[in-house]
């Protein structure tokens, strides 16, 4: 791995982490024609620099959404300090938007114990020698096969979901009814759920939570903010605990420096992606994205045919 490597990912990955594009997938296919990664070479120095990418963005949700994070982290101390103390009010029409989106942001985590219920044994899958049980397992399956078949599939899935979504809110948008621009609980769930989905490369996670918000009634920019800031707890406890289990003595001193440009680089490009999506689904231009995942699920998929039938990969040095 070198330093221009981390660069291009790091760039994919600041973009496609917000950009309702999916960043796990469009990370697959750069490692699938980049020749040290789709020749297999390097795998835990590009597994440790694909973790740190998401600390790089993750750290780009703070820097953007700062004082609402602020302010919600006050408010969880207020909310310890109410309970322990026996005034804590648990009805949510008597609670301010910070109180409400701590409470969301607990409730769509929650979800989160979807991916490790072991429900998927039936397919008779393995990955890394074990069976694929859970849908974490299942994710890990395909980000690891040597096709990109999967990728396209779910791109063109994450392609119809926002379409679906757009043309919803349109027609919610311009009916009698109007939103007031808060979460719901029902909200917080569908995207709870929608964030255990995008577990699979090439399902993205802010298109996929965003749609199910706007799909359960949410006006759209409440449903990105809190589509942002409801992934915080999942994405920093997942990257923990692989950081955890990476083998740090395999990477090498180049290899960190890789990482380090690559961090400074995906949140930099992050905050900029984050800033030009509010714009977007402002200017309600949000099914551009539809058109994109759509159009690139179909070429993945043509481009995967492809390689099955003549036996090789696209990669790029050979």
């Amino acid at each position: 791995m070198n330093i221009w490597e981390a660069i291009i990912q790091g760039i994919v990955q600041g973009l496609t982490e917000f950009l309702p594009v999916s960043s796990s997938g469009h990370l697959s296919l750069v490692q699938h024609i980049l020749p040290s990664t789709s020749s297999g070479n390097n795998d835990v120095g590009n597994q440790a620099l694909s973790l740190f990418l998401h600390f790089g963005t993750l750290l780009a949700v703070f820097i953007v959404y700062r004082e609402i994070i602020w302010k919600m982290i006050l408010e969880f101390f207020s909310m310890c300090k109410e309970f322990f103390t026996g005034k804590f009010v648990w009805k949510l029409d008597k609670m301010n938007k910070e109180r409400r989106m701590v409470i969301f942001v607990v409730v769509a985590s929650a979800f989160a114990i979807i991916l490790f219920l072991p429900l998927l044994g039936w397919l008779g899958l393995e990955t890394g020698g074990e069976p694929v049980k859970k849908l974490s397992d299942l994710a890990e399956y395909f980000s690891n096969d040597n096709s990109i078949m999967a990728e396209g599939i779910f791109f063109t899935f994450t392609g119809i979901l926002i379409l679906l979504a757009t043309v919803f809110d349109y027609r919610i948008g311009n009916s009698p009814k109007n939103r007031d621009g808060v979460i719901t609980l029902r909200n917080a769930c569908a995207m709870g759920i929608g964030q255990c989905i995008a577990a699979m490369p090439g399902i993205s996670r802010s298109g996929t939570t965003t749609t199910m918000g706007m799909l359960t009634g949410a006006e759209k920019n409440t449903a990105l903010e809190f589509s942002f800031i409801m992934g915080i707890p999942a994405v920093l406890a997942a990257n923990l605990l692989e950081v955890k289990d990476t083998d740090w003595s395999a990477v090498s001193g180049s290899t960190i420096a890789a990482i380090l440009v690559g961090i400074v680089v995906s949140a930099v490009v992050g905050v900029l992606a984050i800033k030009f999506l509010k714009w977007i689904v402002s200017n309600d231009k949000f099914h551009y994205f539809g058109y994109y995942c759509l159009v690139l699920g179909v070429l993945v998929i043509i481009i995967a045919s492809i390689e099955n039938v003549l036996g090789t990969t696209f990669s790029l040095g050979k």
